[in-house]
């Protein structure tokens, strides 16, 4: 079978080739398979680096069609993987217990050039006759992608994720441009309220033409709200768009709506719906705009009560994987001191609560904390399973957001629980991918669970997560945390409930403690770009990014004499690891007459206390200077430090290259796609899409964008990297002094944005399309995967590993290399 594969894709793991049975009514049926197990796979897949001989092959250009009998490979264990032949079930699905793993292949036989869709269930990613397209991981039925078919074979690789059935679907799209009921963010209406709210639903574009001028109109009772909507819709994809409904103060019940969408004064679509409208006493669904993309999510809440002359508390409660923000909610009754708001973690299995997930719970409780009024000082945090793992995440994270903490059922960190495999850390280029996996290593900081109290709960016949997860978070915290409670259910399984009196209990005794109430603070972060402030004290630099960093702050107020005055003088002793540069707030103590300060066991002169309320310090060698402010946001700073990861934040723009060849621009567009339908997939997201030549900086003041392609392919490169240290042309990449030279090296990178103090640019770049395909994989979008600010690599790393990077590691300060921690492979 000879291969047309244009090969742009993912990570292949094993085999399927399907034969189209049949075509009727336009649906494809396939009834055969090939297939291979597992192969390669060094680290997990939480990894940024691994092994594959497949995708080796992809990105060298030299994968071949499978052929029933062959070797395809070995397992991490090193036995021999052959591919076998497999069969359908009547319905078209594989249901074959061996696919736990792999990648199907499919083919079918088109008559014409046409356009199809496709849904599939049962994989994280698809090749389409080369071109990269999303998969649908945990078999939702979200996915619906429109693709060309090509005269003669079609060819479709699937990597297989979880889910027992793996299916694949083409079918003629109804119209040229439709609305989907599959998958859309809809609020619930309130019978108390009379306002607008949002909603949200996809758009598929089916043609080859990008569409704009489009506008969702929405219908209920009688009253019409026209949303316009602000960006282009590429061809052959779909986007989730937020729209305007109305909110009349209906009876409780099911509300019909009508969402029409509208080119100008042609109508192209239109659908029609119910939405639920609740009483407040309901558990219901509210929505917001995110920062993080501009897409639409929502948090569950299960309105409580204040108590006589008492804001409302606030229990942010974090939900397990495959559970949904209002299920959560729906779990408890109504409290007589507070409300109950469940965020998303932006999808059923989202992030983890890490990474995007974080992001998400933050900005649910701003968002709530807003509406509702709820009382700082008696904000809490719990969550079951995934979610106590949440609670033990954002937790020690965030520790001065939380009066206490109730984690239930939680793992501890993807270490412990998924057992993510961990490079040998003897060599730099090891140690440097392990250090951008510290992120996840939630125990490192386990001393910020002595700023709140800690109930925690488990059943001791959980089989879905381990009671040692509990056990061992009750032993680490007995050695030192004053305020701990640990209960354990007799014969309680994964679930029995979390709507537990003696945990609302436990909250009720806590309040969060005023600053200037805490004699010693303990806080420790990973990076001040994901957590920098607790309490009078904000994180500002590291000397090494991304390794640990953090205080011991003591305080104490003595009395002595001032001239022929006692006064009461606040004693502060710091005591610093890993930082360059750090604030300490005085705003907080309201008694402050007089102040002492000492940092690493020297005494601080030159306060600038009391004309200010704050104190700069930075590390000179051995010793700490005052200075008079921040760094300039030029620098790193905790609104924007690195780590590739943190490019995707600020409504990020992924802009594609139309200045190359006609393979290296249908690269960079089929990625800047792939890379946007994941993002939606993996966190409800929607990102605007626009090639090189629409983008102008003044048009997007202060939103990140993400560039694909290189200097010679991308037209917005100049303006938004002509000063970066890392410069990758085609043929050529020089960064530091060094050159490389040849078509296959890949890169990804995130610098500042230049005309912004906030957004930046991440940069998904190859020297050649060898070196485009080796980055084409996006496990960045996978929770606990750790990316530098800078990684290079070839190919070779899909047959090496770690040993086939060529340089991984972080920008200094200043965002230079030559101040930076970047490690070098040998030549």
């Amino acid at each position: 079978m000879q291969n047309t594969v244009r090969t742009y894709l993912v990570t292949l793991t094993a085999l399927i080739a399907l034969s189209l049975v049949s075509q009727a009514q336009d649906i494809v049926v396939f009834q055969e398979a090939l297939y291979s197990g597992s192969i390669g796979s060094q680290g997990s897949q939480r990894s940024a680096v691994f092994t594959d001989p497949i995708l080796a092959r992809y990105a060298a250009g030299t994968l071949t069609a499978p052929q029933a009998g062959e070797v395809s490979g070995e397992t991490a264990r090193g036995q021999t993987v052959r591919w076998k032949r497999l069969e359908a079930d009547a319905s078209g699905a594989f249901t074959d217990r061996s696919l736990r793993s792999g990648t199907l292949y499919l083919t079918c036989d088109s008559e014409s050039d046409r356009i199809a869709v496709l849904q599939t269930n049962g994989n994280s990613e698809i090749l389409v006759n080369g071109t990269p397209r999303a998969g649908d991981n945990y078999s939702k039925g979200w996915i619906m992608l429109p693709v060309q078919l090509k005269q003669g074979k079609n060819e479709f690789w699937l990597k297989i994720g979880r889910g027992g059935r793996k299916t694949l679907n083409l079918s003629s799209p109804p119209k040229p441009v439709f609305l989907t009921g599959v998958d859309m963010t809809v609020p619930d209406l309130l019978t108390h309220e009379i306002n607008d709210k949002l909603a949200a639903i996809r758009i598929v574009n089916a043609t080859e033409h990008t569409l704009d001028g489009l506008t969702l109109r929405s219908t209920v009772a009688g009253t019409i709200r026209n949303t316009r909507l602000s960006g282009p819709i590429t061809p052959l994809t779909s986007r989730k768009v937020p729209y305007t409904l109305h909110d009349g103060a209906f009876g409780a019940g099911p509300q019909a709506v009508q969402v029409e969408l509208y080119q100008g004064d042609r109508l192209l679509d239109e659908i029609d719906f119910t939405i639920q409208v609740k009483e407040p006493s309901q558990p219901y669904k509210r929505t917001f705009v995110s920062e993080i993309d501009g897409s639409l999510q929502y948090y569950g809440v299960r309105q409580g009560q204040a108590e006589p002359g008492k804001r409302p508390a606030m229990f942010l409660s974090t939900h397990g994987a495959g559970v949904e923000g209002i299920g959560q909610a729906a779990a408890y009754q109504p409290k007589t001191w507070g409300h109950v708001i469940a965020p998303t973690n932006r999808r059923e299995f989202g992030f983890d609560w890490e990474d995007w997930g974080r992001l998400d719970a933050l900005e649910a409780l701003a968002h709530a904390e807003a509406l509702y009024g709820t009382d700082p000082v008696r904000t809490y945090l719990t969550g079951h399973s995934m979610g106590g793992h949440g609670a033990w995440y954002l937790g020690a994270t965030y520790p001065d957001r939380w009066a206490a903490i109730a984690p239930m059922a939680g793992w501890r960190s993807f270490f412990s629980y998924v057992g993510i495999d961990e490079f040998a850390a003897q060599k730099p280029m090891a140690a440097m991918f392990n250090r951008a996996a510290n992120p996840s290593r939630t125990e490192a900081l386990l001393r910020n669970y002595a700023q709140h109290g800690v109930f925690i709960e488990h059943g001791d016949n959980d089989q879905t997560v381990p009671v040692r997860e509990a056990r061992t978070m009750r032993e680490l915290l007995g050695a030192f945390h004053p305020d701990m409670a640990y209960y354990e259910q007799p014969g309680g399984g994964h679930w029995y409930g979390v709507d537990h009196q003696r945990v609302f209990d436990f909250l009720k005794w806590h309040q969060k403690k005023a600053v200037q109430d805490v004699p010693v603070l303990e806080f420790r972060s990973v990076s001040p770009g994901v957590s920098a402030t607790s309490a009078y004290i904000t994180l500002y630099q590291q000397e090494r990014p991304y390794d640990f960093c953090g205080v011991v702050a003591r305080q104490a107020v003595r009395s002595r004499q001032r001239q022929s005055n006692n006064i009461n003088e606040r004693n502060i002793s710091v005591t610093t690891d890993n930082l360059a540069v750090f604030k300490i707030d005085l705003t907080h103590f309201k008694d402050l007459q007089g102040l002492a300060l000492e940092v690493d066991g020297q005494a601080i002169d030159n306060l600038p206390w009391p004309q200010r309320n704050e104190v700069w310090l930075k590390r000179e060698g051995t010793s700490w200077r005052v200075i008079p402010e921040a760094p300039g946001p030029e620098q790193k700073n905790p609104v924007r430090y690195g780590g590739f990861k943190d490019a995707f934040r600020h409504r990020m723009i992924f802009v594609y290259a139309t200045g190359g060849t006609p393979e290296e621009n249908a690269w960079s567009y089929d990625k800047a796609r792939f890379d946007a339908e994941t993002f939606y997939y993996r966190g409800n997201g929607a990102v605007d899409i626009l090639p090189d030549h629409a983008f102008a900086a003044a048009a997007f003041p202060d939103r990140s964008v993400i560039l694909f392609g290189n200097a010679s392919t991308n037209l917005a490169w100049p303006g938004l990297l002509g000063d970066c240290p890392v410069q990758i042309r085609r043929g050529v990449l020089d960064a530091g002094g060094r050159r490389l030279t040849g078509d296959g090296w890949g890169v990804t990178m995130v610098r500042p944005r230049p005309d912004s103090d906030i957004a930046s640019v991440g940069v998904v770049a190859g020297t050649g399309l060898p070196g485009m395909r080796a980055v084409t994989p996006n496990r960045y979008f996978v929770a606990g995967t750790g990316f530098p600010d800078l990684m290079i690599v070839s190919p070779d790393m899909f047959t090496w590993g770690v040993d086939g990077v060529k340089a991984a590691g972080y920008f200094g300060n200043d965002w230079t290399l030559e101040h930076g921690s970047v490690v070098w492979s040998e030549d």
